[in-house]
């Protein structure tokens, strides 16, 4: 099923865990507005942005070390990767300016991976909130 133009569902809730990831109703229609309004921007921007981790169903969140309210679980979260630019430029954009309406944006490294985590936003929790995290802690991005 086609979520946006560039994206579908297939493709947001791979896993690597061999465990079954599938979402429910809620889930796929909030997937549907990830991929529109998060993840289509940033790739009609940048070019190809690899999908590392989107929706988790609480077995997959739990094998792969996610907190348990994680935004990852309703659907509203996707790890990315730029394929055609660079970590530092895209996140910068996305922070600074593209206008999207994002409740966190993370720039992740960790054992010398990097990805950026980027979520809907939240009810009740700050928005446009911008975290780096290197592996042992989180501090704003400034």
């Amino acid at each position: 099923m086609e979520l946006s133009r560039n994206f579908s569902v297939d493709e947001l809730i791979q896993t690597s865990t061999g465990l079954q990831n599938i979402p429910l109703r809620p889930e796929t229609e909030k997937l549907l507005f990830l991929a529109n309004f998060i993840l289509q921007p940033i790739r009609d921007r940048w070019g190809k942005i690899k999908i590392t981790s989107a929706f988790r169903c609480k077995d997959v969140n739990a094998k792969v070390g996610g907190a348990k309210d994680s935004q990852h679980v309703s659907g509203e979260a996707a790890d990315i990767i730029p394929i055609d630019a660079d970590m530092d430029k895209v996140f910068e954009w996305i922070v600074m300016e593209s206008g999207i309406n994002f409740g966190q944006a993370i720039r992740e490294s960790k054992t010398g991976t990097e990805w950026i985590h980027i979520s809907l936003p939240r009810l009740e929790k700050p928005n446009r909130q911008a975290l780096e995290y290197d592996g042992r802690g989180y501090k704003a991005y400034v």
